[in-house]
């Protein structure tokens, strides 16, 4: 097997390994733009709620409509500005790939003739003196021991070879520098005292890189113009076109695009575009560079013999230099980025205008000959090389005098950042603190810093310093990070229009912003400004999911523009929104929302279920309440418990389990007794929705009792039918109601009897009746309408006392009455079902319906009579069959199925509840009629 000849070797390693680091470099830099632009200062959506009443149910019961109403999520997405990110691992990546480039460097040098190799040995150590590795503190605070060693380790090495080794090959000499090199570092590292001195070096080299990038943005100053006229003299050979046109209109193309960004850097005009980063600019000329780079090491006298020093020297150059550039933009160093961009565009300017000047100057005469002048592009005499560089030193010291040398603050604020940044990322924040206003102070244009001030001393504990800051930031230097999180600030101190204004005067300077304008129409949807709020978010022209989220929760809250369908994208949070949405509607949605569990108990997720199972449910209530369940084992905040508590109400209202709902709402108001009353009336109005206006009443006074204000005309019959007389006439009074307009008193306070309170006197009694009452005061009731909504809710809580006939009667009624539209299959099947010709489980009609309950369990219901009845003659025990009628005789009264409770308590022996039973129905039921009853049923 042959082996791979030194000569390979060597371009792979001083040549291969330098340009893979240079594409990693630009690769991480394009990378970094599309998709971690602005990381460092990150600004996330945090998410509050909101709530919305929305129908649950409704209940007619003529002439008025009873809605029984529960809070809905409205998830709203509000930007907030977050403290500053530490990137430890890049900045470990970067000092570690810049060290590796520095020693290929030095290695590459001790190559160089004698006093070339002095001159750049001097260079390497004024560029060490850059690294500030004196902050490693060996042998004490801030010695220049560190920076001793450095030298020894960088410099000793190549000093040896240079002296002793000057036939030995390149892999020789990096055999001994580069393992020297790394581990002075090593021994610095660990020998240092300081927390995390791996960190501090590779912040504290960037300075160094700074230099280097400097250096290398000098060299290819005028790349563009060089690789241009190479390429056009390429295409000329042998054609003789005027190429001197070509070179003229597009360096002038080039310098006036130059000029133009550097006058919008200087702030001496406003563009009316927006400029590219100019690292493009920077990839583009460092490989056009490469084109120039080959001439040059052909035509001019080099200080080292093999041309393979010369082009590993310009990749090293390149790949320091797109790692610099990588770290001004990952670590948001705003001065760094600024000084490189400066830099950059003062040495193509410089370079290029001379370099342009130095190619008429020299070649203008015979440039359009089509000879292959290329080949001594670099070798005139007339404007020498060397006359065009001092051309260019002195364009370039023009360019820094213009700009009022703003470069060196840059470059020392650069500096603070890198120190500043290395005690922020190792949780030191006073001092990161001191030395981020200090780069701020001496460098405005530094948004990190100023964001980083505010956010230390919120840490503090020190809001007002932080919002002195904040202002400082707005009036000399806004930007949108610093504008949130004042105005997010001063909202917390309840300031609404402070912030808002803060928000509008951010819109003046960032017209564009869709982080402004969410906010900003989150507050003004807080004012109750529902349109300027939906304008303003309809403003926004490539909308993300969270302006699309809350667009739709603005919706939904506001009632506005009902008619605009927004997509949710398969957001949740959207999709949450866009239920409640629904909801408030009464519409069912056409999608499910399969919430994140492994969140627990997080906002999202309560949210979802609560939008979910108000709208529609799909899974069995079972496997439902063990999710509840489930979510419930896990910490949680007392809040976060009760809001799922109450979604499991209305997961169990939703499957008609009307027993479970009553229980746990009775459970809430316990546990939290602050909502009791808001509890207490929910109750209430599930039971008018049963026809137990008794309760209902009770539940009303005692929501009463616990806060509940919210009183309306259609309460007043429930508490004089429910026995409450008394009552009603106090809150209709205390209240400013009137009673509604059916309810006539006479002169002694007694009502007159009409369709409607026949209606519901009927319907207040109608559980604690026998069938002899029932028929014949059905009968007394001549509209239709009340007439069929009486027989159906006979059917239901009375059916188990009816013949055959009787239920077809009622059926009837109902059909008719009812002028319903269901078919007649669907009256069919509900005639099977009370003639126990077809199990309720089997009736899908009356499923879909809701007039049976879909969770399976036939009792879960206790006012559906005729169900709990048919749950208990389905029980296998006595004592199955004796749990059943005694959960349903917690709220039904009716007469036979406590008879029958009484049977089966005395069947397994508890006899004396029995008694105590029978003793409590004798309290509804006249003595003859229970006697009857009893034989009947004992």
């Amino acid at each position: 097997m042959p082996l791979i000849s030194p000569e390979k070797i060597n371009k792979t390693v001083f040549k291969g390994l330098p340009i893979i680091i240079t594409v990693i470099g630009s690769f991480l830099l394009v990378y970094q733009y599309f998709f971690q632009l602005g990381h460092s200062m990150p600004i996330e959506p945090g998410v509050f709620t909101e709530m919305v009443k929305v129908p649950l149910d409704y209940f007619q019961w003529p002439p008025h409509t009873y809605s029984l109403e529960v809070n809905n999520h409205l998830l709203f997405q509000n930007f907030e500005s977050l403290p500053p990110l530490s990137h430890t691992t890049q900045v470990l990546v970067f000092g570690g790939l810049f060290w590796v480039l520095v020693s290929l460097g030095t290695t590459l040098i001790s190559t160089f003739k004698r006093w070339y190799f002095i001159a750049s040995m001097i260079l390497v150590i004024i560029l060490l003196t850059l690294s500030g590795v004196n902050a490693l503190n060996i042998g004490s605070i801030s010695s220049n021991f560190a920076l001793i060693i450095l030298i020894i380790g960088l410099v000793a090495p190549a000093m040896f070879i240079h002296v002793f080794g000057e036939n030995w090959s390149l892999l020789r000499r990096l055999i001994l520098v580069f393992p020297i090199s790394l581990l002075t570092i090593a021994s610095l590292i660990y020998f240092s005292p300081v927390q995390d001195p791996a960190l501090l070096f590779a912040e504290n080299i960037t300075l160094m890189g700074l230099g280097i990038t400097s250096l290398f943005l000098l060299y290819i100053g005028h790349a563009v113009i060089g690789a241009l006229f190479i390429f056009l003299a390429n295409l000329n050979q042998d054609v003789g076109i005027k190429i001197s046109l070509h070179l003229t209109f597009f360096t002038l193309l080039y310098l006036g695009a130059m000029v133009l960004f550097l006058l919008d850097l200087n702030g001496s005009i406003e563009l009316p575009f927006a400029i590219p980063s100019l690292f493009w600019f920077f990839i583009f000329v460092g490989f056009l560079g490469w084109i120039e780079t080959r001439k040059k090491i052909k035509q001019f006298s080099q200080p080292y013999k093999s041309p393979l020093v010369g082009q590993s020297l310009f990749w090293i150059g390149f790949g320091i230099s797109a790692l610099v550039f990588w770290k001004a933009g990952f670590s948001q160093n705003r001065p760094m980025m600024d000084f490189l961009n400066h830099w950059f565009t003062y040495t193509q300017i410089s370079l290029s205008l001379l370099f342009f000047i130095y190619t008429m100057a020299n070649f203008s005469g015979y440039m359009d000959s089509g000879n292959p002048i290329e080949k001594v592009i670099f070798r005139p005499k007339f404007f020498a090389y060397y006359h065009m560089r001092l051309g260019a030193a002195i364009a370039l010291l023009s360019l820094i005098v213009y700009t009022d040398g703003i470069i060196a603050p840059q470059l020392s604020t650069s500096s603070t950042n890198f120190s500043a940044d290395y005690y922020y990322a190792t949780n030191r924040p006073l001092e990161a603190r001191i030395l981020y206003e200090n780069s701020w102070a001496r460098y405005r244009r530094n948004d990190k810093a100023k964001n980083a001030v505010a956010h230390l001393y919120l840490i503090e504990k020190q809001p007002t310093l932080a919002l002195e800051h904040l202002n400082e930031s707005l009036a000399q230097n806004p930007n949108i990070n610093d504008i949130i999180l004042l105005s997010s600030l001063v909202h917390k101190r309840g300031e609404y229009f402070d912030a808002v204004f803060y928000l509008e005067k951010g819109l003046e300077f960032f017209p564009d912003s869709p982080i402004l304008k969410n906010n900003l129409a989150l507050m003004l949807s807080k004012g109750n400004k529902g349109e300027e709020a939906y304008q303003l978010l309809s403003q926004i022209a490539s909308p993300s999911n969270t302006i699309l989220a809350n667009t739709i929760g603005i919706q939904a809250k506001h009632l506005r523009h009902l008619e605009v369908e927004i997509p949710t994208k398969n957001d949740p949070i959207s999709q949450t929104n866009h239920l409640a949405y629904k909801n408030r509607l009464g519409d069912f949605s056409d999608f499910q929302i399969s919430p994140d569990t492994s969140r627990h108990l997080e906002l999202i997720t309560l949210a979802a279920l609560r939008n979910q199972w108000t709208n529609k449910v799909h899974q069995s209530l079972a496997k439902d309440i063990g999710l509840v369940d489930t979510l419930l084992k896990t910490p949680s905040t007392p809040n976060a418990e009760e809001e799922l508590r109450i979604t499991r109400v209305i997961r169990s209202y939703q499957s008609q389990d009307i027993n479970s709902a009553l229980k746990y709402l009775n459970g809430l108001a316990f546990n939290f007794s602050n909502s009791a009353g808001y509890y207490h009336s929910l109750s209430a109005y599930i039971l008018i929705g049963q026809g137990d206006f008794k309760r209902a009443a009770l539940e009303l006074l005692l929501a009463e009792e616990k806060g509940f204000e919210n009183f309306q005309q259609k309460h007043l019959p429930i508490l004089y039918f429910g026995n409450q007389p008394n009552e009603a006439f106090r809150i209709q009074k205390q209240y400013e109601l009137e009673f509604p307009s059916w309810m006539i008193f006479d002169e002694n306070g007694d009502l007159k009897e009409n369709e409607q309170s026949k209606f519901f006197n009927f319907l207040a009694h109608l559980i604690e009746q026998v069938k002899s009452n029932i028929l014949p005061a059905l009968e007394t009731i001549d509209t239709p309408k009340l007439k069929a909504i009486l027989a159906n809710e006979i059917l239901w809580k009375k059916g188990h006392w009816l013949e055959k006939e009787e239920i077809q009667q009622m059926i009837n009624l109902v059909k008719t009455g009812m002028k319903s539209q269901e078919g007649q299959a669907f009256f069919q099947e509900m005639n099977q079902v009370m003639l126990k010709k077809t199990k309720p489980e089997n009736a899908q009609l009356l499923l879909n319906k809701g007039m049976i309950p879909s969770s399976g369990k036939m009792d879960s219901n206790p006012y559906n009579t005729f169900m709990v009845m048919e749950a208990m003659n389905n029980a296998q025990s006595d004592e199955e069959k004796y749990k059943i009628l005694r959960e349903a005789a917690d709220f039904n009264r009716d007469p036979l199925l406590w008879l029958e409770m009484i049977k089966y308590s005395r069947k397994i022996g508890l006899a004396h509840y029995g008694t105590a039973a029978l003793q409590q129905l004798s309290q509804w039921v006249e003595p003859k009629t229970l006697e009857k009853l009893q034989l009947q049923t004992f």
